[in-house]
């Protein structure tokens, strides 16, 4: 009786530790893993930390894979892959290093047993912060479609990047049939979403119509500077390039030249005489620099250049700006509306007044009385590039006298030399097919399929199917081991098509649509018919 007592007591107490234990589930089978379904950070969502932690479940309750495989690339054009693996059944992970700030990142999950990969979940984009200021907007860079390029409205998308370290709540864009967008074609906006591409067609374009566009950075109801505009024709058939007639653009003009730091450097006390080399005596006593850019003197970087179309409009409606570059230089391209400009740059605006302040312009003369420098001239057309519109400035206090001669910064020029491709057929198993501009690798044949990767312009893939239609090439991406579908404009084929096997698409996805209001455009000289509140359609 005392034993069978005790016997029950063992028991009693295996029981209640059970009850308080999560029995590990079994592996599943290779051949039965299941796509997971991604959790957070949620869809166009920005975080708040440069760590986050990616999360997602799997559908099965009755057994788990051996791990995950975590794709992650930063955007807008995704080269790198920055994800790794959970080497067990976690459903979270983190990246190793801390993310960049204002950037925006593409990630995906897929089982995994051994080396053998499952199902690739959707992908979800989120938005490191943090969220822009007013102050912090500056122009968007462009880029697809290239200027006056052939744009197809069923395969192609507007693209651009944006650089200032912080992710705006939304961006403004503008398509029109003329430059200065009063047509009021598309309606200008996303509202409260930091896409950095809009998809077209909603209404339709007119075939071998020429159009043109450009987007600025928000802050809610701010909108910030534009970017230069840009042309493109629709071409949906390819009948329209070189064809001329109302759908060849006209060569576009371009506008450049340098901000630089024009050196005077003088002793404290009664100026020296001779004057130290690049000064000239100001008129009240002591020197400024010369005006003249000399051998040594180097450009300023990050300094915000604006164009006006027509007079000198200072304080008025900006149509474009952008950024120098390390070397000091700026460039205004893509100009399709001929005539007057005025170039400019305000010392006081953000980003200037933390690079500029305290000094002053040596060059030009033309200076407002709040110390906007400006240069206005005539005769832009179609084919001409002016390269001359250069600004100097004199730091107060830069540099001491006596310090070297700051100098600067000179590139090395290193050729490059391409891959060897065989294009003969004889020595690769499959067709290839080398990007001729950035491309979304899409789930599917078509914009309705969302997107896996992004394939940088240059990069060569296998191709190991296409479309009924042949617009769209199933391919495989070594680099990343990823298999997708490319649109067939986005590049050329390299070998026959006549060894390509047609595939069946996979099954047509619900459309993912993002609703937004779209305010009117505050820019009343370019829009002065207001715009109505619509919807726009927006493909993650």
């Amino acid at each position: 009786m005392k034993n069978r007592f005790l016997v029950l007591c063992v028991l009693v107490l295996v029981m209640g530790n059970l009850v308080g234990c999560t029995i590990p589930l079994p592996t599943c089978p290779t051949d039965s893993l299941q796509e997971v379904t991604l959790i957070s950070p949620a869809q166009v969502s920005v975080v708040d930390t440069l760590n986050p932690t990616l999360e997602w479940t799997y559908p099965s309750t009755e057994c788990t894979p051996a791990g995950y495989a975590i794709t992650m690339w930063e955007g807008p054009v995704m080269v790198d892959n920055l994800g790794g693996g959970t080497g067990n059944p976690s459903t979270a992970w983190g990246p190793g290093s801390p993310l960049e700030p204002g950037k925006q990142y593409r990630w995906n999950v897929a089982p995994i047993n051994g080396t053998t990969l499952g199902p690739v979940s959707d992908t979800f984009i989120f938005f490191t912060g943090p969220v822009c200021t007013d102050a912090s907007l500056v122009p968007p860079t462009m880029l697809e479609p290239a200027d006056g390029a052939s744009f197809n409205e069923t395969t192609d998308l507007l693209w651009w990047d944006y650089t200032a370290g912080c992710t705006p709540t939304g961006y403004q864009v503008d398509v029109g049939t003329d430059s200065s967008f009063a047509s009021g074609l598309y309606p200008s906006g996303i509202v409260d979403i930091p896409l950095t591409r809009v998809l077209l067609g909603d209404p339709p374009l007119v075939e071998c119509e020429t159009y043109y566009w450009r987007v600025a950075a928000r802050n809610g109801a701010t909108v910030g500077p534009f970017s230069p505009t840009r042309s493109f024709v629709a071409d949906t058939t390819g009948a329209c390039s070189g064809g001329g007639g109302g759908g060849t653009p006209p060569d576009s003009a371009s506008i450049s030249g340098i901000v630089w730091h024009d050196i005077c450097a003088i002793p404290d006390g009664p100026l020296p005489d001779p004057l130290s080399a690049g000064c000239v005596e100001d008129g009240s006593g002591s020197a400024r620099a010369n005006g003249i850019r000399e051998e040594g003197e180097p450009g300023i970087a990050g300094v915000q250049v604006d164009l006006y179309y027509g007079g000198c409009d200072i304080g008025g409606t900006i149509d474009a700006s952008v950024l120098t570059d390390a070397d000091g230089r700026y460039l205004f391209d893509g100009l399709t509306s001929f005539g007057e400009f005025c170039v400019a740059v305000n010392p006081t605006a953000s980003p200037n007044d933390s690079i500029l302040l305290p000094g002053q312009w040596t060059y030009p003369d033309s200076v407002t009385p709040e110390g906007v420098a400006y240069q206005s001239f005539g005769g832009i057309e179609s084919g001409v590039h002016v390269d001359i519109i250069d600004f100097g400035w004199d730091y107060q206090l830069l540099p001491a006298f006596n310090d070297p001669t700051p100098t600067p910064v000179v590139g090395v020029n290193v050729t490059n030399i391409p891959d060897f491709v065989d294009d003969s057929g004889f020595n690769t198993p499959f067709p290839q097919f080398e990007f001729t501009k950035n491309a979304f690798c899409r789930k599917g044949p078509g914009l309705n399929f969302s997107d896996l990767t992004a394939i940088p312009s240059g990069d060569v893939v296998e191709v190991r199917g296409m479309s009924a239609d042949t617009q769209w090439y199933f391919i495989f991406w070594s680099k990343f081991k990823a298999e997708c579908w490319v649109a067939s404009s986005t590049g050329k084929l390299i070998g026959d098509v006549a060894n390509i096997p047609v595939l069946a698409s996979p099954p047509t996805p619900v459309a993912s649509v993002v609703p937004s209001a779209v305010p009117n455009n505050n820019n009343n000289n370019n829009n002065p018919t207001p715009v109505p509140t619509q919807t726009q359609v927006i493909k993650p």
